[in-house]
């Protein structure tokens, strides 16, 4: 039972343990200014407009986010996990034939499952794969939209979205991400895996989530007029839904002020991501130089994951343990998942990795 804020320390049943679970990569989630924001709104405008959307709160995120994205529009959404139906509804007089990375998020292919078009998948992060695919199941003029985990959540793996997109183009078709752990953290900017990737404008579109990285809730999709537009016309989710609550809204609107008053913030977690990756390559695991602050560890020699997490709870450190497919992503072996956040001290990180070398030794 949580029962503090998430941040870099947390309590749990009492007892305060170095927190390396969840999402909140900046730890806004409990900010004074998101929770202050949150209270005064919900005092002044009470707590939601029913079904309505025409209060200050709920314009000011798209606002905000209209201007972090760098586009002229914004659609903030009830939930992240609305995104993908969004977009491929919004899209949906646009393509022909969804081609969808085989394991991605379950609000992916849920939202294939309304869009009414056949979907293919292809073999997880393979472009290659991918362009077989198109050959094979393209017919002439018809046009693909490709959807995809932009990050994946258990292994943070990062989708090769400059080639798929290339690919795409060859056909002039669509690409959609899912980009709900790459906002706020990926590219110069924090706008995400586009920017990282370069890829931003055109034809490719994402969704994201302002319940992570910008500590609030709900979820949020950037595009230009002709995107809202479409929206407008083919999605029925914002006509028979209700928006998100007022004191969510505005919690999400001050978590973008932050991010965009704090690019330290972004520099911060970059450098704790490197400093968590480089010790934890240096006993031994595969790791990457990924700017993706999930850390994934695979089996190492006869190391019982789930035993190592209970025994870190011990030591006062939390991880997670993912079971074999125990998720979208998760590979058919037990992997511990490290979040790792901009407010962790560089002291709990090494203490985080010196309970694992710990481990790997009474395990020699």
């Amino acid at each position: 039972m949580l029962e503090s804020p998430l941040g870099p320390r947390v309590k749990i049943k009492g007892r305060e343990y170095d927190y390396f679970c969840g999402t909140s990569y900046y730890c806004l989630h409990g900010h004074p200014r998101l929770i202050e924001a949150a209270c005064r709104a919900t005092k002044r405008y009470g707590l939601g407009p029913a079904t309505g959307w025409d209060m200050p709160p709920l314009q000011e995120v798209e606002r905000l986010a209209a201007s972090f994205f760098n586009t002229p529009f914004a659609r903030y959404i009830v939930s992240g996990y609305l995104g993908n139906f969004f977009l491929l509804q919004a899209l949906k007089d646009d393509y022909h034939v969804i081609f969808v990375d085989e394991v991605s998020h379950y609000s992916v292919f849920d939202a294939i499952g309304s869009a009414g078009k056949p979907a293919v998948p292809f073999a997880h992060l393979e472009p290659g794969d991918l362009e077989r695919k198109l050959k094979k199941n393209l017919h002439p003029g018809q046009v693909p939209l490709l959807i995809t985990d932009a990050v994946f959540p258990v292994t943070g793996a990062m989708a090769p979205l400059a080639d798929y997109a290339e690919l795409i183009s060859r056909y002039g078709g669509i690409l959609v991400v899912d980009d709900s752990h790459g906002v706020g953290v990926l590219g110069e900017n924090g706008r995400g895996s586009l920017e990282h990737w370069g890829v931003e404008g055109g034809r490719c579109y994402l969704a994201g989530t302002l319940s992570k990285a910008f500590g609030g809730f709900g979820g949020i999709i950037p595009g230009d007029e002709g995107l809202m537009e479409r929206i407008a016309r083919n999605v029925r989710i914002p006509v028979g839904g209700s928006p998100p609550p007022i004191p969510a809204a505005a919690a999400s609107a001050e978590g973008i002020r932050i991010l965009s008053e704090h690019p330290e913030l972004r520099e911060r977690l970059r450098r704790n991501v490197a400093h968590l990756r480089a010790r934890l390559r240096d006993l031994g695991f595969a790791l990457d130089d990924s700017p993706v602050p999930i850390v994934s560890l695979r089996p190492w020699g006869d190391l019982d994951f789930k035993r190592t997490q209970e025994n870190l709870k011990e030591k006062g450190i939390m991880v997670k343990y993912v079971p074999p497919r125990g998720y979208s992503d998760a590979p058919p072996v037990g992997t511990l998942r490290i979040a790792v956040f901009s407010e962790h001290t560089l002291e709990q990180l090494d203490r985080l990795v010196e309970a694992i070398e710990g481990e790997m030794k009474a395990r020699r």
